[in-house]
């Protein structure tokens, strides 16, 4: 299914370059994580810089982000009605896309997509790009999946990673032909230029209910020091498929008046951008986009050192947030303690939050994934 106009697709102005290139962004375009909003940004983004843009999504496209009007939208809305095996079927829809688009370069953020890609002509997909978004070192690597990979990645053209802790896990050939670009941060110009004041007493977090994101440690920590501070309550945003686990562990704590599953918000910045500290509770991440956001609106962040190492990429221990260990609900309790309490000194995030912003602006970002698209 081809869509290029839709009426609640937003209107992006084209930057009167010549378009130079057909290119096909493929991923998975249903919900609002963090791959998907990255993905559509960068199809907006070389849209906007005079390319042919074709956003394939392997799914039915129901995305919470905007894209610009421009984009040529292609979805394969078939699995729920279709018999028989759902990757083939989804292997020949992509194919046939592709077949009709003929694009120069393919750039894929889901693995699958990438599997698919390696085993057709590159007179079908032309160049392939393959983003890796999350912790490539995952245990379901360990068996066929994994030998798998290491095939298709054979036949892979580029690669571009969201870390060198990502990248480090990984052949020398596979670096040799691969790049390091960070996530890009989408706040709105003219909003949030300063850190909060007037902080409430609150803790965030926001991302789906998924074991990948631990939301049950975060409320085990919160858990140890709710007694010594009363006033205090944790916001959670976001759903998932834990949401009755994690209700179930908040009653069976007695913090149902404390702990609040908020659900997914569209403005969800205007929540984290007044709370006392934002905590990242984490088992691995790519760059997480979430925690991002609030480095760059002046809150107090904490995360885990999730794998592969993303959030150490961004947080400079003890000057714009702080690290403490994956799955350690002590540590995790008393960064906690430490950061509302007042102990650990802020005045250095406003001025670490501008530098973020720029380091990591919209176009510095999809400069460097333009760059690297061109030259490939």
């Amino acid at each position: 299914m081809t869509r290029q106009k839709e009426k609640n697709y937003s209107i992006c102005s084209i930057s009167g370059r010549i378009r130079k290139m057909k290119i096909a962004c493929i991923g998975y375009l249903h919900g609002a994580g963090g791959a998907e909003k990255q993905i559509i940004m960068l199809s907006n983004a070389l849209f906007e810089r005079g390319h042919e843009v074709h956003l394939i999504s392997l799914a039915e496209t129901n995305s919470k982000y905007d894209i610009c009007e421009g984009v040529i939208v292609h979805d394969l809305s078939f699995s729920e009605n279709i018999n028989g095996n759902k990757i083939l079927n989804r292997y020949k829809a992509l194919k046939n896309i592709l077949m009709e688009i003929k694009p120069e370069v393919s750039v894929n953020y889901w693995l699958q997509s990438a599997y698919f890609c390696a085993m057709m002509s590159k007179s079908i997909t032309g160049k392939v790009i393959y983003s890796e978004r999350g912790d490539p070192g995952d245990k379901e690597y360990s068996g066929l999946l994994g030998i798998i990979r290491k095939l298709a990645f054979e036949r892979v053209d580029g690669f571009v990673f969201q870390s060198e802790g990502a990248r480090n896990y990984f052949s020398e050939k596979i670096k040799n032909k691969s790049t390091v670009i960070h996530n890009s941060v989408s706040i709105p110009d003219g909003i949030f230029l300063k850190p909060c004041i007037n902080r409430e007493k609150k803790i965030v977090t926001v991302g789906r209910l998924h074991p990948q994101k631990n939301q049950k440690l975060l409320i085990d920590a919160f858990a140890r020091i709710a007694d010594d501070f009363p006033e205090y309550r944790l916001d959670i945003y976001g759903d998932g498929e834990l949401e009755e686990r994690l209700k179930e562990q908040i009653k069976r704590l007695g913090l149902e008046n404390r702990v609040f599953l908020r659900g997914t918000k569209k403005n969800v910045l205007d929540y984290v951008y007044t709370a006392s500290t934002f905590v990242l509770s984490s088992n691995y991440e790519g760059l997480p986009n979430a925690l991002m956001e609030a480095i760059a609106i002046g809150v107090p962040c904490i995360s885990t050192d999730c794998k592969p190492g993303g959030a150490r990429t961004l947080i400079q221990d003890g000057i714009n947030g702080w690290i403490v260990p994956r799955e350690n609900v002590t540590l995790l309790a008393e960064k906690i303690q430490e950061v509302i309490s007042g102990k650990k000194k802020n005045e250095m995030l406003e001025k670490e939050a501008i530098k973020f912003r720029k380091a990591h602006s919209s176009k510095a970002v999809f400069d460097m994934w333009e760059k690297y698209i061109l030259n490939l």
